[in-house]
């Protein structure tokens, strides 16, 4: 039981949040469950497609689309199928070729048993020149076993519109929640000329005699991508990161994290403010090594000092 609770804290599964609870509760309903698997294949996929862009293999991209796929980028204009985009994709290598490419899946949403959604961004680093990233929206299919892009659609950095650190000012300060026997603080502050949110946690379990779990996360703008990513250190050796994104009415914080002992951990997080003392928090899609592990929350946290 104590791995089971420690584990959150040192792979930042709910220190994304800023709040670190393991008690196991039913897995709750309202939230598509955790598949692993074919979230896997889709994001292989995706690294796929950027080592054929990075090669220049306009014909082994095309393959990673459905024969009727499209592209649009933020012109609007689209790109239909799979011949189409196999010839745009080779004009463009002839005229730019020593490309280096990252990307960077952020989340991937199932809308069906076999359709998702993948969000991410894609860096191109060209020779000569700073690195030119963008971010991209894909709908992905599943035909004969295999996911393939259906639609793909990628629009350049808004500077208007990219997050701001600010936007999460609000935390600064001293939070606290209970859930069950685990108990947790969070005090969040701003440091180096407020470019960065550090939060210094605690975690204790009263059935647990041991001394309580601690760590450090750090929060800031990743000045390639345009996001806001979260990196947490825990006490015991874990270590953890997460993008945060704002969908209109939360926050989504996709996590993932490995423990002292190696174990792999993911899970997507929500933070839904309250107004300025109180936000509820929840995680779902929980895995540890890939097997699922229960939905925890909602939990509700409060201010108690800033």
């Amino acid at each position: 039981m104590r791995k089971t609770w420690r584990f959150v804290a040192a792979a930042c599964v709910l220190v994304a949040a800023g709040l670190i609870f393991a008690q196991n509760k039913p897995a709750s309903t309202g939230d598509a469950s955790s598949r692993p698997a074919d979230e896997k294949a889709i994001r292989e996929a995706a690294q796929g497609l950027a080592r054929a862009f990075e090669k220049g293999d306009a014909k082994a991209i095309s393959a990673f689309w459905t024969e009727e796929g499209q592209y649009v980028d933020e012109s609007g204009a689209p790109v239909r199928g799979r011949a189409a985009l196999e010839k745009a994709y080779a004009e463009f290598f002839a005229k730019r070729p020593e490309l280096k490419v990252e990307a960077k899946t952020d989340a991937v949403h199932f809308i069906g048993k076999d359709a998702a959604v993948e969000e991410g961004t894609f860096t191109v680093h060209a020779k000569g020149s700073p690195p030119n990233a963008s971010r991209y929206s894909a709908l992905h299919v599943r035909q004969d076993g295999r996911w393939l892009v259906a639609l793909l659609k990628e629009w350049g950095h808004d500077e208007a519109n990219r997050a701001k650190l600010d936007d999460l000012a609000w935390l600064i300060g001293t939070w606290k929640s209970e859930s069950g026997d685990v108990q947790a603080q969070t005090e969040y502050e701003w440091v180096e000329n407020k470019k960065f949110i550090r939060c210094k946690y605690t975690v204790t379990n009263k059935k647990d005699k041991a001394a309580p779990g601690s760590g450090t996360q750090v929060i800031g703008i990743d000045p390639a991508r345009g996001l806001i990513r979260a990196w947490t250190f825990d006490s015991e050796g874990g270590i953890g990161e997460a993008n945060w994104t704002f969908d209109g009415n939360r926050w989504v914080i996709d996590s993932s994290g490995t423990l002292a002992d190696g174990s792999e951990t993911t899970a997507t997080n929500f933070l839904q403010r309250k107004g300025d003392n109180a936000f509820t928090w929840r995680s779902v899609q929980r895995t540890l090594d890939n097997e699922k592990l229960p939905d925890i929350g909602p939990v509700q946290v409060t201010r108690v000092g800033k």
